[in-house]
């Protein structure tokens, strides 16, 4: 069973249209994730522990990596792309 998401971002409050947003699969096993840090101390370090449990937990297939130019800035438009071509999900994360 997948554990619930909570959107940080508060997007949520706004009534943020949402249509765009893909089904969550039923399962994780198979699956390649994309995982994002945010530039920050430490978050590649999270960000690894998080891929090893979702590999060893979840039965994820592949962990592709990614990082942000700077943490103070949205994501590159490159970057989102290239997960949206080899991921089927993407967890970002915010070290220090």
């Amino acid at each position: 069973m997948l554990e619930p998401l909570l959107d940080p971002t508060g997007d949520g409050d706004r009534g943020t249209n949402t249509s765009l947003a893909q089904p969550r699969p039923q399962s994780l096993a198979g699956l390649t994730v994309g995982l994002l840090e945010n530039a920050k101390p430490n978050a590649t370090v999270l960000l690894e522990a998080v891929a090893r449990e979702l590999k060893d937990k979840y039965g994820v297939r592949e962990v592709r990596m990614f990082r942000k130019g700077y943490f103070g800035t949205p994501v590159e438009e490159s970057v989102v792309q290239q997960m949206l071509h080899n991921c089927d999900f993407a967890v970002a994360a915010i070290g220090d």
